[in-house]
């Protein structure tokens, strides 16, 4: 393809030099110990950040594709704060979101038959949402809903729900 144009470069030099200078304000108190629950608390305030996400994106309508790939993600990351609070992890760096919802499943995390749910409609339908353009409004409610009510679970349930930041 070549070299890519100045603005790219440039662009690229500005977003590194953002992420090595220290941040002029946080969205949250970094209130994060370096303990053993560091993970844990990680991953659920990620899904609680992805949650608002979906929340925001949904008001003005027309995201519906987006909503559903961060409903994914937020029950995965919720699921993974239920796991690394029990010292577990969901999967590895290499391995994709279904095996993530089948671990789930076999820490008991959720019900075998749960997961299997899970991965099926990631497999079913997430791609075709997001490559055939169908999503749809009911799509991304049902998601949505599905994803704060993994959410919830994990919060009201794991040894850290002290640390969810979502509100109402």
């Amino acid at each position: 393809m070549g070299e890519e144009p100045p603005a790219i470069r440039d662009a690229l030099d500005q977003a590194t030099a953002a992420f090595d200078a220290p941040p002029e304000t946080l969205s949250f108190p970094p209130t994060i110990e370096p303990t053993e629950t560091k993970n844990a608390v990680v991953s659920l305030r990620t899904a609680c950040r992805l949650l608002t996400a979906c929340r925001s994106l949904r008001e003005p309508g027309g995201y519906h594709a987006s909503v559903i790939e961060l409903s994914f993600a937020a029950i995965e990351h919720s699921l993974a704060a239920a796991a690394h609070s029990r010292g577990e992890t969901l999967r590895k760096a290499d391995s994709g979101r279904a095996t993530a919802f089948a671990r789930a499943g076999d820490l008991g995390l959720i019900s075998e038959t749960t997961a299997e749910q899970l991965k099926q409609l990631h497999r079913g339908n997430r791609r075709r949402t997001r490559t055939r353009d169908t999503a749809a409004a009911q799509h991304a409610t049902a998601m949505f809903d599905l994803a704060v009510a993994v959410h919830t679970h994990v919060a009201d349930t794991a040894a850290i729900s002290h640390e969810c930041t979502c509100e109402g």
